[in-house]
């Protein structure tokens, strides 16, 4: 093979090295794609859970059809002044409360701010590529930006952890019922032994339902902590990872989801502190 035969494979072998490792590279983009959409997809759980437990927190006990119209025909029975647009849906569901529009408005504002946040950093990720080379210096400069969100959840997942919300509303509506039960003397002693059973049985429905929607809220935000630890590990040194290692990752995070919701409140608790801590330790010079 003569000196130009012998460039010519040269190049041809140059080439092929290149087109391979370019296609390492994608490889290992997509991966990472896959993992940022999988810390996303958590976080937007997780913000819905926050969501859901302050709406439980100020709804009114749910009812039967049946129940609310006897309800409102004792109510009824009972009002003598005049009827108003105002003042009928108290005399229709007595438990309900009126939030005050311009805090409702405050919490609403603070949900989307908070999902925007998050939905504006999946974005940087899935148009890596377009501006250089499968978007190295894109992934990297997520970085911080990452960091100051997951700082955010582990504040979320800390407040959750300390202060459990309870349903407020529901609560009241049976303090006030048992109290009802408490004070009719006349109340056959039968009638009463099977009320108080119907009310202890409300109790205990409460709170289990307080404490699934609780443990949901704090599992996914424990769970998006863990995925953001992973992400910006894989994030800061993607220039030392494989695709294989990525991926995982993801295998890993998907074991985490279904790990955590096997764990007790107090684990649960536990995790949110050391996440907590983590962040904090992280952020000393």
């Amino acid at each position: 093979m003569d000196i130009y035969g012998v460039k010519k494979q040269i190049r041809r072998g140059c080439i092929c090295a290149m087109l391979a490792l370019l296609a390492a590279c994608a490889q290992k983009a997509d991966a990472l794609k896959l993992s940022a959409h999988q810390f996303g997809v958590e976080t937007g759980q997780a913000i819905s859970a926050l969501n859901d437990l302050r709406t439980a927190q100020f709804s009114a006990p749910i009812r039967s059809r049946d129940a609310q119209q006897a309800g409102f025909i004792a109510n009824l029975a009972q009002f003598t002044g005049t009827l108003t647009a105002q003042n009928l849906p108290i005399l229709i569901n007595p438990d309900a409360i009126t939030i005050d529009p311009a805090e409702n408005a405050r919490w609403q504002h603070e949900m989307a701010n908070l999902r925007t946040q998050y939905q504006s950093f999946a974005a940087i990720f899935s148009d890596i590529g377009q501006d250089d080379i499968f978007g190295a210096s894109t992934i990297k400069a997520s970085a911080p930006l990452l960091r100051k969100l997951r700082s955010q959840l582990a504040s979320l997942a800390q407040t959750l952890g300390t202060s459990p919300p309870v349903f407020l509303v529901r609560r009241d509506a049976l303090v006030a019922s048992i109290n009802k039960i408490h004070s009719n003397s006349s109340l056959p002693e039968a009638a009463r032994t099977s009320q108080i059973k119907e009310w202890w049985q409300q109790w205990q429905n409460l709170n289990r339902d307080e404490k699934t929607a609780y443990q949901n809220a704090l599992h996914h935000f424990v769970t998006a902590g863990q995925l953001g630890e992973q992400l910006q590990n894989q994030i800061e040194n993607y220039d030392k990872i494989s695709t294989q290692t990525v991926l995982v990752g993801i295998d890993k995070g998907l074991r985490l989801v279904a790990e955590n919701r096997d764990l007790s409140e107090s684990q649960l608790k536990q995790k949110a502190r050391s996440m907590m801590d983590s962040i904090t330790k992280q952020a000393q010079p």
